[in-house]
């Protein structure tokens, strides 16, 4: 005879009554640990701690638990219910979620939080229990889950947002309220035509330079924070902010190169490419007042020779080689 197992722990109601209702259906079937370890294929520690009352299990150690003990869809599904009410105590998240009904979305970030307490309201499941339950696991890869749930994205099309509401265990009656939303809402969530070059080339630079350089841990959110605070910049703050964090970005490879950077604001390169590992700013224009004398940034350069029977060249661009450093490392030189 086996050790008679410690009361349930009723301290988180919710988590209690599941652990009851396990140990209910364990001993309606007359099953020792060892034997319902057999008939699930899990271990005996793994059985009597999801009906210990001190912890919600899996989802899925609930729904093997109750078929090995004999138990049919409608026990299943009510142990379900029991494990999604204690996921909701255990979380404490739902309560201070507000989103409005499928009904009432307007647009995309009103889908996000309605799809967040959809998963919340579900018992937060893992990624891939959605994935597993949602009837089409091709439609919905654990990853677009993950940015579903993270609010990171909204569902790529209807069929991911279906799959979505069936792994959190919306009925299909349901479905029709939010495939009207999500339409409503990818309806207002299109994005603006990229203004042209010549209206804000400030802008365009910007988002080169910031997916360029962030390359280190993060990068995805890095690239991602740039290009909303380019969207929420108007075209005048954006223009000086690059200036200046130009002018100051600039002028420590400047120093680096053995060049210097006497006057702030002087040029304004037109052109950022790369040659062998590195990057060149080339400048075609220059922005100093006329008679000013000094190097412009990234420092003097020798004048252009005029080839035999052309014209002299309108711009002339120069790779300064960096040393000290690895040829593989992309690195910035201004050059005019």
């Amino acid at each position: 005879m086996g050790r008679r197992e410690n009361p349930v722990d009723h301290s988180r109601p919710a988590r209690g009554r599941l652990a009851a209702y396990l140990r209910l259906r364990r001993q309606s079937a007359a099953m020792t640990y060892r034997e319902l370890a057999r008939a699930t294929g899990l271990s005996s520690a793994t059985l009597k701690r999801a009906a210990s009352g001190t912890v919600v299990p899996r989802h899925t150690t609930v729904e093997a638990y109750v078929e090995g003990c004999g138990g049919g869809a409608a026990q299943v599904q009510y142990a379900g219910e029991l494990w999604r009410h204690a996921r909701i105590e255990e979380r404490g998240r739902l309560s201070g979620l507000h989103a409005p009904r499928p009904e009432l979305i307007s647009d995309a970030a009103d889908l996000s939080r309605a799809l967040e307490v959809v998963w919340e309201q579900a018992g937060a499941p893992s990624l891939r229990d959605i994935r597993d339950r949602s009837g089409n696991p091709l439609a919905l890869p654990v990853s677009s889950a993950a940015r579903i749930v993270n609010r990171d994205a909204i569902p790529a099309d209807e069929q991911q947002l279906e799959a979505f509401l069936a792994g959190c265990g919306v009925p299909p009656d349901k479905h029709a309220a939010w495939t009207a939303a999500f339409a409503k809402a990818t309806a207002a969530h299109e994005l603006p035509q990229e203004p042209a070059a010549a209206d804000r080339p400030v802008e365009r630079r910007l988002l080169h330079m910031a997916s360029a350089y962030a390359g280190g841990p993060g990068t995805r959110t890095n690239s991602q924070a740039w290009r909303r605070l380019v969207e929420l910049l108007p075209p005048a703050a954006l223009d000086e902010a690059v200036a200046i964090g130009m002018h100051s970005y600039l002028a420590s490879q400047a120093s680096l190169n053995g060049k210097s950077l006497p006057a702030p604001l002087a040029w304004q390169p037109d052109l950022f490419t790369t040659h062998e590992g590195r990057y060149v700013a080339v400048e075609v224009k220059n922005l100093s007042s006329r008679g000013r004398g000094g190097p412009a940034a990234g420092g003097s350069v020798n004048k252009p020779r005029t080839p035999a029977g052309g014209a002299p060249p309108t711009a002339r661009a120069a790779q300064v080689r960096a040393k000290h450093r690895p040829p593989a490392a992309h690195r910035l030189t201004a050059v005019r």
